[in-house]
C-alpha cells in the first residue's frame, strides 16, 4: 500500500486538472494520478497561525493564502480527502501558482472574450442554475417528517420476513442420507456426522448454517427447512441440484427490521428523485413544447401522462 506521503506526490496533474474545474472533462477523465512519475518530496509549507489566513506564495503580487489551500483541498477528488492537507500542501500550492499563470496569461491574451470562453462561462452558468434550482426543490420536499412518512410506508409494505437458523448434512447419494437419518434417530450428534459425512464447506461447522431467510436457499431447501419444527430432523432426504440433504431447524425468528437511521440516505435518495421528477412534470404541463424531426417538420404531440 502507497505511504501517505508518496499518495500526495501522485496527485500531479489530475490534482491540476481538478482545480482548474470541469472546464476540460475529457482530459480530467482519462488522466491517472497513479500514472504520473514519481518526484522528489516538496518541503510542506508553513502551517498558519491559528485564526490567520497566513499568505504562502505570491504571483507576480497576487497572494496565495491559506484559506485557497484549504479550498482546493476540499475539492480534491475522495480519494485524496482523508490524506491531511499538510501532507497535500506543497502539492496544492504549485498547483494554485500554475493556475493563477495560466489565467493572467489567459487574460492578457483577451480570452475572456473568445467566443468558445463565452460558450463554456454560459454553459457553466446555466448548469449552476438549474443544480441550485433543484436543490431549493429538494431542501423544501424532503423534511424530516416526508423521511418518516416514506419510512413507515416501507415498512407497513415489507413486514420482518421469518428467519430459520438450520444445520445440514450434504451427501452424494440418497441411500447415505437415508443411514444418517438412522444414525440420527438412534442418539447420533448432528453436528459430529456433519463434520464426518457432509461435503458441503459448512462441515467444519458442524453444517452449521446460521440464520436464512427462505429466498436466500434453493427452492427444494427452503421449502423443507420452514416447513419444520424448532429441534426437528428431516424425515426424509431432500435433494437439490448439489445432492441430498439431511436437515435440522436449530431456531426461528422474525428478521429485525432495517432502521429508520439506516435506511435514511435511500429515503433521501427515493424522495429527492421523486420531488424533482414531480417538479419537472408540473413545469412541463404549464409550458409549450414543440418537437421536429430531423426534416423540420413538426412532430405530433407527446400524450399527457396521468398522475401517480
Amino acid at each position: 500500500m502507497r505511504s501517505t506521503a508518496t499518495a500526495a506526490l501522485g496527485l500531479g496533474l489530475a490534482a491540476h486538472l481538478w482545480l482548474l474545474g470541469p472546464v476540460f472533462p475529457a482530459a480530467q477523465a482519462q488522466t491517472s494520478p497513479a500514472a504520473q512519475p514519481a518526484k522528489p518530496a516538496a518541503a510542506p509549507a508553513p502551517a498558519a497561525k491559528p485564526g490567520a489566513d497566513q499568505v504562502l506564495a505570491t504571483v507576480n503580487g497576487d497572494p496565495i493564502r491559506m484559506s485557497d489551500i484549504q479550498d482546493a483541498a476540499e475539492n480534491l477528488p475522495d480519494q485524496y480527502r482523508s490524506i491531511p492537507v499538510e501532507r497535500l500542501m506543497a502539492v496544492l500550492l504549485n498547483q494554485l501558482i500554475s493556475n493563477k499563470l495560466l489565467l493572467a496569461e489567459g487574460k492578457r491574451q483577451n480570452l475572456a472574450a473568445a467566443p468558445e470562453v463565452q460558450k463554456r462561462v454560459d454553459s457553466f452558468r446555466d448548469r449552476a442554475i438549474q443544480q441550485v434550482l433543484l436543490e431549493n426543490v429538494v431542501h423544501k420536499s424532503v423534511t424530516d417528517d416526508a423521511l418518516q412518512s416514506l419510512y413507515k410506508k416501507y415498512l407497513s409494505e415489507n413486514p420482518p420476513k421469518e428467519e430459520v437458523s438450520a444445520r445440514h448434512i450434504l451427501v452424494d447419494n440418497e441411500a447415505d442420507a437415508k443411514g444418517i437419518i438412522v444414525q440420527l434417530r438412534s442418539g447420533a450428534d448432528f453436528a459430529g456426522l456433519a463434520k464426518q459425512k457432509s461435503k458441503d464447506p459448512a462441515a467444519q461447522n458442524g453444517g452449521d448454517l446460521g440464520f436464512f431467510g427462505k429466498d436466500e436457499m434453493v427452492k427444494e431447501f427452503a421449502e423443507a427447512a420452514f416447513a419444520m419444527k424448532t429441534g426437528e430432523i428431516s424425515a426424509t432426504p431432500v435433494k437439490t441440484q448439489f445432492g441430498w440433504h439431511v436437515i435440522k431447524v436449530e431456531d426461528r425468528r422474525s428478521a429485525n427490521p432495517v432502521t429508520f437511521e439506516e435506511s435514511r440516505q435511500d429515503l433521501f435518495n427515493q424522495l429527492s428523485q421523486q420531488s424533482v421528477s414531480q417538479y419537472i412534470e408540473t413545469l412541463r404541463t404549464s409550458a409549450k413544447i414543440e418537437r421536429f424531426g430531423p426534416d423540420g417538420k413538426p412532430l405530433p404531440a407527446e400524450p399527457e401522462k396521468k398522475p401517480n
